[in-house]
């Protein structure tokens, strides 16, 4: 009977371990897509918060240079058209709008090439604005940025470049003035982008900004801000991918499996770039734990089977019991019969003798 007990328990095993084992096959691949479309859901929200800090990073600057402009063009003509004129009437606020915007420079660019600036130089010499030009082998209309602002109606924005002396990524937003349809000059300012880097660094995740020449201008990781940092790669084929389109590559230099998401703003694209691992991670822990607590089911379930069974069989038990005793009983009395027939026969044998 406890062979019995085994043999069933056994099978009610095995086909609770198929049975768990066809589950946890149907529950890891739901999962896996579960656990794949919430980690892209969590970058993708990543790549959101880093865009909306460009987003208000160039918005604001922007305004800073349209509003600066219309307040230049509400001078007349004659209060624009040369150098001293502009150092008369602009040269202060220049001041006022690098202090309160918090940039680099603030200039205007003269038909001539000349420059009428507040910047580092001018704060050295404790002016408010100063000349550049000729004397300094300088000459603005050499210039992309002035050369880029004629050409259109609005803002021009450089692509990222290193200033000399803070070291740190900056642009240069440019707009041609134009008054009574004559052409005063270039406004410029240059911005650092440190407030936008410091932003980045405080949002979540491995975000980085970069320009239309592969050159990151902000990142959470400072590593990234270093120069030579190549991003080509990832560069490329966010081209051919559309925003908060996910895609996985193998990075060159190192071999590694890695994904990405990427959107673009203006000239600019925002990505972040991962491990794939970061991917895999979550879905080996949950296959992981999945596999233990398959294991342990069996275990539990298995003893639990034969308990329940013995108990169920225990009333076959007594049966069989009382069967054997049966039995028992009748090959005794049997071997007494036959006892008694061997005694008789041979009482009868001594008899017939005598």
């Amino acid at each position: 009977m406890g062979n019995l007990k085994f043999k069933v328990s056994f099978v009610a095993g095995l086909i609770t371990v198929i049975c768990l084992s066809i589950l946890g096959v149907v529950t890891y691949f739901f999962l896996k897509n579960l656990i794949y479309n919430q980690v892209i859901k969590t970058e993708t929200s990543y790549i959101k918060v880093a865009k909306n800090s460009l987003i208000s990073f160039q918005e604001k600057n922007l305004d800073a240079i349209q509003n600066y402009s219309k307040r230049i063009l509400n001078f007349s003509y004659d209060e624009l058209n040369s150098e001293k004129a502009l150092m008369e009437n602009v040269g202060e606020d220049l001041k006022i709008l690098r202090d309160t915007g918090g940039f680099l420079a603030a200039y205007i660019a003269q038909p001539n090439g000349e420059l009428v600036v507040s910047d580092t130089d001018s704060d050295a010499k404790g002016v408010d604005f100063g000349t550049y030009g000729k004397k300094d082998n300088y000459d603005a209309r050499t210039r992309e940025y002035y050369q880029e602002a004629l050409k259109t109606n609005g803002v021009y924005i450089t692509s990222s470049y290193i200033d000399v002396s803070s070291k740190l990524p900056c642009f240069t937003y440019a707009k041609a003035l134009y008054k009574d349809g004559k052409f005063i000059g270039v406004l410029g300012i240059d911005i650092l982008t440190k407030d936008l880097q410091k932003e980045y660094e405080a949002n979540p995740g491995r975000t980085f900004a970069f320009d239309k020449n592969n050159k990151i201008f902000a990142a959470t990781d400072k590593e990234q801000l270093k120069e030579g940092y190549n991003i080509d790669q990832i560069a490329a084929l966010s081209k051919t991918k559309a925003d908060f389109e996910p895609f996985e590559y193998i990075r060159k230099k190192d071999n590694s499996e890695r994904f990405a998401i990427c959107a673009k703003y203006e000239n600019s694209t925002i990505c972040i770039g991962e491990p794939l691992n970061i991917v895999r991670e979550p879905i080996l822990k949950m296959t992981y734990v999945q596999i233990v607590s398959s294991v342990i089911m069996v275990v539990i379930i298995s003893f639990l089977l034969y308990i329940f069974i013995a108990k169920l069989l225990s009333p076959l038990t007594i049966i069989q019991n009382g069967l054997n005793a049966f039995f028992d009983f009748i090959n005794h009395k049997t071997k007494n019969v036959s006892t008694i027939n061997i005694k008789t026969n041979d009482e009868f044998g001594q008899i017939s003798k005598a």
